[in-house]
């Protein structure tokens, strides 16, 4: 399965990003990258660090993309994810040494040749402004997709931005709603389900503490390869998830968005349509209305949680804080 991610590359898109690199069913095509948990300067860097790590002779291309929303202004989430989307490492994280692709992001989203209907599958993690840039730019392209995959929206759950709203539907609720509303093949990955992919502090710390690696530093200390890196990139996330909600660990929001699109019998679906509110106090707020003209999408309403943390040990604990 050849895949594209665009994601706003902050800690939990690094996990779903290592969880779709580890996965021998994807090729990976592309990643672009979109402001939102950081600017996407950072979130560039993020992408291409990452990359570099877990594929040294041979990262996939990343390519730069919209550093502001269609319309609003840009918010981030360090008080989440830190300045940088990782932390705040980023005095103590390695130099690429990849530079970014020539294209840019909605170009290289674009360009990607299909070979068949059934082809080329594309993620979303972020806001959604790439996308509705390449909508804009080439609908033809963009319905070439065999789907996409969107984490996005509450629906009957409280939002992460707000009472009301999910943080990449608020951050660009205007480009939310052209890509829902486009008639495209998507499916929905909302706060209501993404509530159960919680990675505990404790598994972490079990598996860290295992005494399968010895070379991870503790958080206040610097480390350059990806078990340290993305161990204190999670501590940061998960004092902060603690702090705000009580809970010892962090959801991996965007880690099951991959996981829907390699093993979509992991979750249940229902078809609607789905409208975003862009302005006013209710700004992000996603809701469900019955399916129109042919435009629904399939938003996620079950999880089998089991088998989600089941990948998660397999492809992202056991490879990265697992072995040597």
């Amino acid at each position: 399965m050849r895949m594209v991610l665009d994601m706003d590359t902050g800690v939990d898109d690094a996990v779903a990003m290592v969880l779709a690199m580890n996965s021998p069913e994807f090729e990976i095509e592309a990643i672009t990258t979109v402001a939102g948990n950081a600017p996407v300067v950072q979130c560039t860097r993020n992408s291409l660090l990452i990359t570099e790590l877990l594929r040294p002779w041979d990262p996939p291309p990343v390519a730069h993309g919209a550093c502001e929303p269609l319309v609003q202004s840009l918010i981030i989430a360090p008080e989440v994810h830190g300045h940088d989307g990782l932390g705040g490492l980023l005095d103590t994280l390695p130099t690429p040494h990849h530079a970014a692709d020539s294209r840019p992001a909605v170009e290289l989203i674009t360009a990607i040749p299909h070979d068949g209907p059934d082809d080329v599958s594309l993620v979303a993690s972020g806001p959604l402004t790439n996308l509705a840039i390449a909508l804009r730019t080439d609908p033809t392209a963009m319905a070439a997709y065999r789907r996409i995959v969107v984490m996005g929206g509450a629906f009957n759950v409280p939002g992460n931005t707000g009472p009301v709203a999910e943080f990449n539907f608020y951050v660009d609720p205007e480009a939310a709603s052209e890509v829902l509303s486009s008639g495209l093949d998507i499916t929905i990955i909302p706060l209501d389900v993404t509530t159960s992919t919680a990675l505990t502090r404790e598994t972490l710390e079990t598996l860290v503490k295992s005494g399968k690696r010895t070379d991870i530093p503790a958080p206040a200390r610097p480390g350059r390869n990806l078990a340290a890196i993305l161990y204190r990139a999670l501590d940061y996330y998960m004092n902060f998830q603690e702090d705000e909600s009580g809970l010892n660990g962090g959801f991996m929001h965007d880690a099951l968005a991959v996981a829907a699109a390699l093993f979509p019998s992991m979750i249940t679906t229902r078809p609607a349509s789905v409208e975003v509110v862009t302005s006013g106090p209710a700004r992000g707020r996603s809701l469900v209305l019955p399916p129109v003209n042919g435009r629904a999408v399939n938003i996620a309403i079950g999880l089998d949680a089991g088998a989600f943390h089941r990948v998660l040990e397999e492809r992202v604990l056991a490879p990265v804080w697992g072995s040597t």
